[in-house]
């Protein structure tokens, strides 16, 4: 039902969706919470989000053959890919909300009476790229400290070691006079090596053409570029020194939470979790280049720091007959916090599960028809950045056949972004007396090109079985 469960949640799961239903069982009322005397629920999920274009920046990364940048001068006929790449790494970091990130959860939970117990595991880590724009030359001297400006602008770096031809390829003498005069202003860059880089940018493109390749609109552009990326970089090593990396941060995060919720009045409850908590926390860099991916993400998995706290969730649950109901719960109140390493400076020794407060209704207009409704009353931080915020509106519908087959349906929204867009749910649940079987699954409305595949930005399965008694 989108995951609006704040106001509908009556079984064992209540101590996750909002711990005040556990102040309504076990109770002389005759609903299904006053019938509910003890009850277990087992559930298991995964999914997969990407954030912003990182798929399509993703595949122009990994396309390019980086070996011609580490064993030797590139050939003219490479060279407008030579552009190309280092354009691509520039795009890729000027956006920290680039990020693809997996989340899981495993739970067990056990309900009696007004008391519960139960085990949570939740997983969230995200990937982004902190990519690498100052060893960046396109020949392996073996040394570093290298004058970039100086690489780019002698011709035989740029033409497999031989001095690149005078004339004019692929642009016109004008436009490569319009190019000369606005990289020889940049810092670092004067006449001299302005014109000698565009005249090799010039051959190389003529070259590549000439070879069958395709030469990208705008890419005086990109060569404008290039030569501002070499003019804030100045001096650094070849492509065999490259540093690029992708960043691994999350947490994997185990919670016990102890439940008890009592009945105010007969309409009016109020609930709580004491949990303790243990937390994996992940902050893990993987390098991109010369390096085996296999054994760095290995390693990378074991890298991680733990530790334990413990949280407080309060929760409030007002009904009015099997009418309406409302709901508002506030999660991990004191903020815990965990401890982490330290891979970037602005980066804290620790990660926090900042508080978090969401806000329920349940509308039930025909005793087989409920309607719901959860809005996030706070901004709540991400793994992907400091700067992205999830603040989810869910909705959906519950249709019960017979008292058998429960049909779900609904959708959600992070308000607080808009690069994943809305995200549809649809789920069922076959209720077998005792014993019911739930199954969910969401698919975002938005969809991401990965190795020329389109798959949704956001994609979720959920699973669950229960007994109730």
């Amino acid at each position: 039902m989108g995951g609006a469960g704040v106001a509908v949640a009556d079984d064992a799961t209540a101590s996750y969706w909002n711990p005040a239903a556990y102040g309504f069982f076990h109770t002389d009322k005759d609903d299904e919470y006053g019938k509910r005397d003890w009850s277990a629920s087992l559930n298991a999920g995964l999914g997969v989000e990407t954030h912003e274009d990182i798929g399509d920046e993703i595949n122009k990364i990994l396309a390019f053959d980086y070996s011609l940048l580490s064993t030797g001068q590139i050939s003219a006929d490479r060279v407008s890919d030579f552009i190309q790449i280092i354009n691509d790494l520039k795009g890729f970091n000027e956006n920290s909300n680039r990020a693809a990130s997996l989340v899981a959860d495993t739970a067990f939970a056990v309900q009696y009476g007004h008391f519960g117990i139960g085990g949570y595991v939740l997983g969230d880590i995200s990937a982004k790229g902190d990519l690498d724009l100052v060893n960046i030359a396109p020949v392996n001297t073996g040394v570093t400290g290298t004058n970039l400006i100086t690489q780019l602008s002698t011709g035989s770096n740029l033409n497999g070691g031989v001095s690149v031809p005078a004339g004019d390829f692929f642009f016109s003498a004008a436009e490569k006079q319009n190019l000369v005069n606005s990289i020889s202003v940049l810092n670092g860059w004067n006449t001299t090596t302005a014109t000698d880089f565009v005249q090799a940018m010039d051959f190389g493109l003529a070259q590549a053409q000439a070879g069958g390749a395709s030469v990208p609109a705008g890419i005086s552009g990109d060569i404008t570029g290039l030569a501002q990326i070499a003019s804030d970089a100045q001096t650094g090593g070849s492509f065999a020194d490259n540093t690029s990396r992708l960043l691994f941060k999350g947490i994997g995060l185990l919670e016990v939470p102890f439940t008890y919720g009592v009945g105010l009045t007969e309409n009016l409850a109020i609930g709580t979790n004491l949990k303790y908590m243990r937390a994996r926390v992940y902050n893990t860099p993987v390098q991109i280049f010369n390096t085996d991916l296999t054994t760095a993400l290995e390693k990378a998995k074991n890298d991680y720091e733990d530790s334990q706290n413990f949280g407080v969730d309060v929760g409030l649950l007002y009904r009015l007959g099997n009418a309406f109901r409302f709901g508002i719960v506030g999660r991990n109140l004191n903020s815990p916090e965990f401890d982490m390493k330290k891979l970037l400076s602005d980066d804290k020794d620790h990660l926090t599960e900042e508080a978090q407060v969401r806000a329920g209704i349940a509308v039930k207009p025909l005793s087989f028809l409920t309607l719901t409704l959860d809005v996030d009353l706070t901004k709540n931080d991400t793994n992907i950045s400091s700067d992205y915020k999830s603040q989810l509106v869910s909705g959906g519908l519950e249709v019960n056949v017979f008292k058998v087959l429960n049909l779900r349906a609904g959708a959600y929204k992070n308000i607080s972004e808009a690069d994943i867009g809305v995200v549809y749910t649809a789920g069922l649940g076959v209720n077998l007396y005792l014993v019911n079987f739930d199954l969910g699954a969401a698919i975002a409305s938005e969809s991401s090109a990965i190795d020329s595949n389109s798959i949704p930005k956001e994609a979720r399965v959920e699973a669950a079985f229960s007994m109730l008694f």
